[in-house]
């Protein structure tokens, strides 16, 4: 791997210490159990944070009010989403985790500036990574009940290491013209 990619994975693995943060601020500021505008701000706050975080490890992807905006907003209504639905329980740690991963995806995917990966590739990406690090944040005794909006550090872990390997692996190809 060369240097400069292991510099941005590097990077984008220290904003793991973010979720913690943003878990606790969210859930300070607002108590998903209140009611579906609360579940909103609980995760709109934590997802700034986390987009805030993102865009420092690699802004120059995105305009950070566009990065940081998109990711509040895509984990907010996600999370919404998933309250409305009742999978607040750990045994719908993959369900939360789709879902969450899923809006986060879409909303970033829409404004990166270079949309590489695509919209499609980095929605995919993230829905699975953010399932697989609800999963093994319950699986260490973390309970989703709580009304966390993301993940534990655990699961953090899983999130960011499999997202970033899609950064940095498909991130860097550019598109070939076409030969006619």
């Amino acid at each position: 791997m060369s240097r400069i990619l292991s510099r941005d994975y590097g990077k984008w693995l220290l904003v793991v210490l973010a979720y913690p943060v943003a878990g606790f601020l969210g859930r300070l500021i607002a108590n998903p159990a209140d009611g579906l505008a609360f579940a909103f701000v609980t995760a709109a706050v934590a997802g700034a944070i986390l987009g805030a975080a993102q865009w420092l490890a690699l802004g120059r992807h995105a305009a950070a009010g566009s990065w940081i905006g998109a990711t509040a907003l895509g984990l907010g209504l996600s999370f919404v989403i998933v309250q409305a639905l009742g999978a607040t329980s750990s045994a719908a740690a993959p369900v939360i985790g789709a879902l969450t991963g899923l809006g986060v995806g879409v909303a970033q995917s829409l404004v990166r500036a270079d949309r590489i990966p695509s919209l499609p590739l980095w929605t995919a990406v993230m829905t699975m990574a953010w399932s697989m690090g609800w999963v093994v944040t319950t699986s260490i005794g973390v309970q989703a009940e709580a009304g966390w909006p993301v993940v534990g550090l655990s699961g953090a872990i899983v999130a960011q290491a499999l997202s970033g390997i899609a950064l940095v692996t498909l991130g860097r190809r550019r598109v070939q013209p076409a030969v006619a």
